[in-house]
């Protein structure tokens, strides 16, 4: 096994997605060959990794006076990436690049791994691709915003001044893309709905890194010309040992425009998490019911408030009893209330609000337009509320921004803000 996986290193660059497929091989300890261990996904990989040398495409010499293009692959576990030129109306492979995650690359997000995926591309072919106008492809749009957006924080900072020598032309590919699939030479494999062939050869230690939706969760579904409200909230919380603080947003938006109605978030002085998620929750739906909306669908990351709120699950807790008390008081006064429980990724802009108030220790309403073009952009529930995904009508110019997380969402001031400060010294 061990010269198997020495000859494939070796011969990486001619193999597509190598780390993704032999990253179980690299787990397997001699100890597994002789115990009751489950050596399925090891085979599967052995025998997929078998077909790809095989199959192996004939890479193309670099041309120095042909435009590049770039394929971005992330999973749970690994990175790979796609160097490609064209040649006779088709994209060629020239070289492929790919690894491992570590520990701490693992909880990233899709969309931040794929970023990573380039970063090691460019890297090992800075020679090749120095002064070079890059073409690049991937299934998310923050790749677009890292390199363009002047409100940064956190590990998307270290992103963007990795990125900022090259030139850039990003382009998104969703599902299904017919155009781009024909624009691939037959022996490459399509970066986008690859994941879900790949869960067979999936690293029992890397495998449960991400949180997979319940179909059944996802209750509230709605045509892409559907006409009403939704209500997005968030919360968030210090532990006591660093404060015992915490933040909510809440976030009602108007359909099928997404305009929002009001963007609002308040700083909580003793909360937990769950307690904030709630508190939200109901300021939201209190919003919702102060402007005269009697059908509401509330869309939340918190699967406890929402399936607690569903009576899906019991509270027992007496302090989100009394949250939930609350939560049910308001939204008898509603003529329909639907829920819809999303991952964090999706709920990113409601997660900035939270975030904002969380650092700042204070709440605050969005009233500044440019502010609330950027939680627009941030927004991808759409994606997860139509029932048909391709109908949602989401403008392409417009890049939703997947890789926010509760340490990287603070935003810089605005001017308006910006503007009171300085009237007040």
């Amino acid at each position: 096994m061990q010269a198997f996986l020495g000859a494939l290193n070796y011969y990486s660059r001619f193999i597509q997605n190598l780390a993704v497929y032999d990253a179980v091989l690299y787990q397997l300890k001699e100890d597994d060959f002789g115990s009751s261990t489950d050596l399925s996904a090891a085979q599967a990989s052995f025998a997929e990794l078998k077909r790809k040398v095989i199959e192996a495409p004939i890479l193309r010499h670099f041309d120095s006076v042909k435009d590049v293009h770039v394929m971005l692959f992330a999973n749970e576990w690994a990175l790979s990436s796609t160097l490609m030129q064209i040649h006779d109306d088709k994209l060629h492979p020239v070289r492929f690049c790919g690894r491992v995650l570590n520990d701490n690359e693992v909880n990233y997000l899709p969309a931040e791994k794929e970023v990573l995926a380039l970063l090691q591309l460019l890297k090992v072919c800075c020679t090749l691709l120095v002064g070079k106008t890059i073409h690049v492809y991937t299934r998310f749009s923050t790749l677009e915003w890292v390199f363009n957006s002047k409100s940064l924080y956190g590990r998307e900072v270290s992103f963007a001044v990795l990125l900022s020598p090259h030139h850039l032309i990003i382009k998104r590919v969703r599902e299904r893309d017919v155009d781009f699939a024909q624009l691939l030479q037959a022996s490459i494999t399509p970066s986008v709905g690859l994941d879900e062939s790949l869960a067979h050869i999936a690293p029992p230690s890397k495998g449960s890194a991400s949180v997979r939706m319940d179909p059944e969760l996802l209750y509230a579904r709605v045509p892409s010309d559907f006409v009403g409200h939704v209500l997005s909230f968030d919360g968030s919380a210090k532990t006591e040992k660093n404060g015992g603080y915490g933040s909510c947003s809440w976030i009602l938006w108007r359909l099928p425009t997404w305009d929002i109605e009001i963007a609002a978030s308040a700083h909580l002085l003793s909360t937990t998490v769950n307690i904030a998620e709630y508190t939200g929750m109901n300021h939201g739906v209190t919003a919702a019911l102060d402007r005269g909306i009697t059908d509401l669908i509330i869309v939340g990351d918190s699967q406890l408030a929402i399936q607690q709120s569903m009576g899906v699950i019991a509270c027992k807790k007496d302090t989100l009893q009394v949250e939930l008390a609350r939560h049910k008081t308001l939204t008898k006064q509603l003529s329909s209330t639907r829920y819809l429980h999303v991952l964090r990724t999706y709920n990113a802009s409601a997660d900035a609000l939270a975030t904002e108030a969380l650092e700042a220790k204070a709440g605050r309403a969005i009233l500044n337009a440019e502010r609330k073009a950027e939680l627009q952009v941030l927004n991808r529930i759409q994606e997860v509320l139509y029932e048909d995904r391709d109908s949602a009508k989401t403008d392409e110019t417009t890049a939703n921004i997947t890789a926010v997380t509760r340490n990287q969402a603070c935003r810089v001031r605005f001017e308006d803000n910006e503007k009171k400060k300085l009237g007040g010294t």
